[in-house]
């Protein structure tokens, strides 16, 4: 099965294992048995704890490495992907640690593709030389010396025995005992290696140099504070045998504290089997691990060195694993005709892939595609471009033309997550995106951006705004804002509505008042009958006169009652035919919503908390039932008007027949019942005149209460905006810090400008005066203010007041066919909006250069970005200053990899090199960027090939030219100042 390249990935590496054949081993002797039980157990610990890198460690042989290469290069070990030489000794000048402890110094070689076995012994083991004297009567010599050897480790170590006194001898081997007392100087050492003055050619940059924590962390600071850092920092990394990895950690930051090298490597150091697979200890096969991210290749070792904090981790579980696959892309596949595009898959990293190339390479072809394809809404305008030939609005890339009029009928573009799901651009025509939180930037997109909120701040204000609300909370959040705003708006329109109705209202009662007669002439008819009446009567006896007086002012009184009955019978019957429209509405709503419920429990409760809705439609249509009336208007039902009507009409009857018995005795009976008619009428029209009064003040009261619910309802569309301005500022504080200095200022601002435009539509120029309201209406000369001038609520209230007032007493004359209740609507439009002022470092991003304001909406559309998905980056380079991207960019870029997949275009080296980047993929065009020598043969116009920052070979002579050299090599050739960039990281740390 062909290996999957996507760059530097993390792997299992334990760099130090000892095999049976090691000195001092605990396995249980170098035999046959033993190695195959050995065997057995690194093919275990392989697959199940997927070990990928060991490091073999015998101390100062290598007999255990050259056996288990062989064993490897027999089919074993088969997902093993690399195997290390690693040497090991005491050193002598450290020997006194406070308990007697020596230092271990590892030496890391590189795999036998680099560095063979033959070329490790000849240029290093061979030169490994001891001596020692072990004779008193020798004072100036040397009874023992010589390379070293198994032989002449034994026999020293018999030299030792002999000379040490019986009752002291151990039962150690010689072998071990000659090991044992065996130290050698690091200076040695290093000259063997070729770092003194005679240089070592065949071992140079094929090793690496590890110091042992534990032992050094013995040697007190007090005795030698130099050496004891400068053996540590001369060293590449320091191996920890901890038994945990939490200890290992611990370790690791006090390192970090002592201000030295803490490139700490944790790794088993394993003299024997384990006892309990499941539970091993300390120096046991198989007890701990790094973590490293890289290609098991000694070159991807030697990464870790320039990038350790991003490159290793001492922890069980995988790194990153946070990461989720369905959010990820895994690899993208062309399909064309004609060969155009490659046929091989391009896989990614799940952090940062950069993709570089010559000019017209396919670098942002093949970003766009990956956004073309996922996009959640395919015709968003970062996708498109404006012809400026035809004015329509086109894709930025479109690939399904092999030329101007030829259709490439074959042509997709794949995506496959590593969640396994995939999509066809093809597809999605008809599909959603299966990863629609993908973010994408295209070239010059930032400048762009910066140059259209320069002329129009709604651009920014817009961006910033989206970004916000990614967050879903604050999506709610501010949904519910907008419709609670509009709300509002239709309430305060139904508010002025309603004031005009009442100012209509109050015209009519008061024409209708002129109508009903003079309250005067009125009251004096009604004496002067009554005092006819009198004079009519003047036979009756006193007795007769005060009955019939008092049966004609009863009759008077009944009248009026009738009259209020009827009267509050209109009122009852119009309000209730209005309620009853409010509430079918509201409960077609409420129906509505309830059934879109989905958890069963609050459907329930709910259900029964709003029956009051439907409680109160069955109310509204008992009343209903009470007011309808017959064909001879009589009430139907059995209510109160029905039973109040009843008993004046029972009553007035009892007076009449009451009245008829005196009206029998008048002489003149028809001019007696005239007289009391007219007096009737007349009573109930002054009856009428001082209710219609009555209503006419309450009228009035109303008004003037309903025209401040109008500015109070404009006062509550202020706080909404305070409100929601407010709760959205814990979601712009996560992105605010020391490093950044980024703050994003959120303000309530009123547009004047539109403000102004309404006005110029909505009244007539000629006598139109900005008299008492000019906070709000400037002229054009007299220096308008912006939509994002300073706001004084308190001013704006008082300049719609005298507006409101000029329009009612046509001041201010209406044009257009807008009557005075739409010119009052109108000015009390929303203008509001929330604006997002943005700064860095002090300065406001209108205010900064191209550049910067640049990289400041690049971090701000990261940060505040919400969703999880890729971030696609086209040259964002290109409009920062050098600084920007040297420094802050190529930071920035480290730290969000760590949350998202990012895939990035760029000819900068910085972002390549000092960004670390994990998958880089190089494009080429055929014919494009050829070299002069020769044409690159690749079958494909487009052709990519990929790899990691560590993929480094020299050019092979292959005509193929993404295949004639490696990635390193690819970076140097194409990206300018590459090879400096690697230079300077590498020169960083000194190696």
């Amino acid at each position: 099965m062909a290996t999957i390249n996507r760059g530097s990935e993390w792997r299992k590496w334990d760099l130090h294992v000892h095999t049976p054949a090691t000195l001092c081993s605990d396995y249980g002797g170098d035999t046959d048995v033993i190695w195959q039980k050995y065997f057995e157990e690194l093919e275990r610990l392989a697959v199940e704890k997927n070990i990928k890198v060991i490091g073999i460690n015998d101390y100062l042989f290598i007999d255990g490495y050259k056996k288990v290469l062989e064993y490897k290069k027999n089919g074993g070990l088969s997902s093993v992907e690399l195997i290390l030489p690693v040497v090991e000794f005491r050193l002598r000048e450290f020997v006194g640690s406070k308990e007697l402890g020596r230092l271990n110094y590892h030496v890391i070689f590189a795999d036998d593709s680099l560095l063979t076995i033959d070329q490790i012994e000849t240029h290093f083991l061979s030169n490994l030389k001891g001596k020692g004297n072990l004779e008193a009567t020798c004072p100036d010599g040397f009874t023992w010396g010589g390379v070293i050897t198994r032989e002449t480790l034994i026999d020293l170590g018999n030299h030792i025995i002999e000379n040490t006194p019986v009752d002291k001898r151990t039962n150690v081997s010689p072998i071990e005992v000659g090991f044992n007392n065996l130290n050698f100087e690091l200076s040695k050492i290093q000259e063997i290696l070729g770092e003194g003055s005679e240089p070592n050619t065949f071992l140079k940059d094929k090793y690496f140099k590890a110091i042992g924590k534990a032992e050094w962390e013995d040697f007190r600071w007090d005795t030698s504070a130099l050496e004891k850092k400068s053996i540590i920092n001369g060293a590449h990394f320091v191996f920890s045998a901890s038994p945990t990895f939490e200890q290992a950690n611990k370790g690791k930051e006090t390192l970090e504290k002592q201000g030295v090298s803490s490139r700490l490597m944790h790794c088993s150091d394993s003299h024997g089997f384990a006892k309990d697979i499941n539970h091993t200890n300390s120096k046991e096969l198989g007890h701990c691990f790094t973590w490293i991210k890289a290609n098991p290749t000694f070159e991807g070792l030697k990464q870790i060195i320039y990038e350790p904090e991003e490159r290793v981790k001492i922890q069980k579980e995988q790194p990153e694993s946070e990461k989720l696959d369905h959010l990820m892309i895994e690899k993208i596949t062309f399909t064309s005709s004609n060969l155009r595009f490659t046929r091989e898959p391009i896989y990614f990293n799940k952090n940062l892939n950069v993709i570089i190339g010559g000019k017209s390479s396919g670098k942002s072809i093949l970003l766009y595609e990956i956004a073309k394809t996922l996009y959640s809404n395919v015709s968003d305008k970062v996708l498109k471009y404006t012809d400026i030939e035809d004015y329509k609005e086109k894709d930025l890339y479109d690939l399904s033309f092999i030329s101007k009029d030829v259709i490439d009928a074959d042509y997709n573009f794949t995506i496959e997550l590593f969640s396994r799901s995939s999509q066809t651009l093809k597809d999605r025509v008809v599909n959603s995106s299966i990863l629609p939180s993908i973010k994408y930037i295209p070239q010059n997109h930032l400048a762009n951006l910066v140059d259209k909120s320069r002329k129009n701040g709604a651009t920014l204000k817009k961006l910033i705004r989206d970004l916000i609300l990614e967050d879903p909370e604050y999506k709610t959040k501010y949904d519910d804002f907008v419709a609670h705003a509009q709300r509002n708006d239709e309430k305060r329109s139904q508010d002025i509505d309603y004031y005009f109705n009442l100012k209509n209202e109050l015209k009519k009662k008061e024409d209708d008042l002129l109508t009903k007669g003079d309250t005067k002439a009125l009251k004096e008819g009604v004496e002067f009958n009554k005092q006819k009446i009198t004079q009519l009567n003047k036979d009756f006896t006193p007795e007769e006169q005060s009955q019939y007086k008092e049966l004609n002012e009863k009759l008077s009184s009944l009248n009026i009652k009738e009259n209020e009955i009827n009267t509050d019978f209109e009122k009852l019957d119009i309000f209730r035919a209005d309620i009853a429209r409010f509430l079918i509405e509201f409960a077609s709503k409420k129906k509505i919503v309830l059934d879109s419920l989905q958890n069963e429990n609050i459907k329930n409760e709910y259900s029964s908390k709003l029956q009051f809705v439907d409680d109160a439609l069955i109310s509204i249509n008992e009343i209903t039932r009470q007011l309808q009336k017959d064909e001879n208007n009589k009430f139907i039902e059995d209510s109160t008007f029905a039973k109040e009507t009843i008993l004046i009409n029972v009553a007035k009857e009892n007076v009449d027949n009451g009245l008829k018995v005196f009206n029998n005795k008048l002489e003149d009976q028809k001019q007696v019942a005239a007289l009391q008619k007219s007096i009737a009428e007349d009573e109930s029209k002054l009856a009428a005149i001082e209710q219609f009064l009555k209503e006419i003040e309450t009228t009035k009261i109303a008004i003037v209460a309903q025209r401040e619910k109008i500015f109070s309802d404009f006062a509550t569309n202020l706080k909404l905006y305070e409100s929601i301005i407010e709760n959205l500022k814990p979601r712009i504080s996560n992105i605010q810090n020391e490093t950044d200095k980024i703050e994003i200022l959120p303000v309530i601002k009123y547009n004047f400008p539109k403000f102004r435009e309404l006005a110029d539509e909505v009244f007539n120029g000629r006598s139109f005066n900005n008299q008492g309201f000019g906070y709000l209406y400037q002229y054009a000369n007299d220096n308008p203010k912006s939509a994002l001038a300073e706001v004084d609520f308190t001013e704006i209230e008082k300049a719609l007041r005298v507006m409101f007032e000029k329009i009612e007493n046509n001041q201010l004359v209406t044009k257009g066919g807008n009557s005075q209740k739409d010119a009052c609507e109108k000015i009390f439009t929303d203008f509001f909006f929330d604006h997002w002022d943005v700064k860095s470092q002090g300065d406001d991003i209108h205010k900064m250069s191209t550049g910067k304001a640049s990289f400041v909406l690049l971090k701000l559309i990261i940060k505040l970005s919400k969703e999880d998905g890729p971030i696609l980056i086209d040259q964002p380079e290109d409009n920062l200053d050098n600084r920007s991207v040297s420094h802050e960019l190529v930071e920035f870029l480290k730290e969000k990899k760590r949350e998202r997949q990012i895939i990035l275009v760029t000819h900068n080296p910085n972002i390549v090199v000092n960004a670390d980047a994990e998958n880089i993929i190089v494009a080429n065009q055929k014919g494009q960027n050829d070299t002069a020598e020769k044409e690159s043969t690749s079958d494909y116009h487009f052709d990519y090939i990929n790899g990691a920052l560590e993929d480094s070979f020299p050019k092979n002579g292959k005509t193929d030219l993404l295949k004639s050299m490696g990635i390193r090599e690819h970076i140097a050739e194409i990206v300018e100042g590459g090879k400096e960039a690697f230079k300077k990281r590498e020169k960083k740390y000194g190696f």
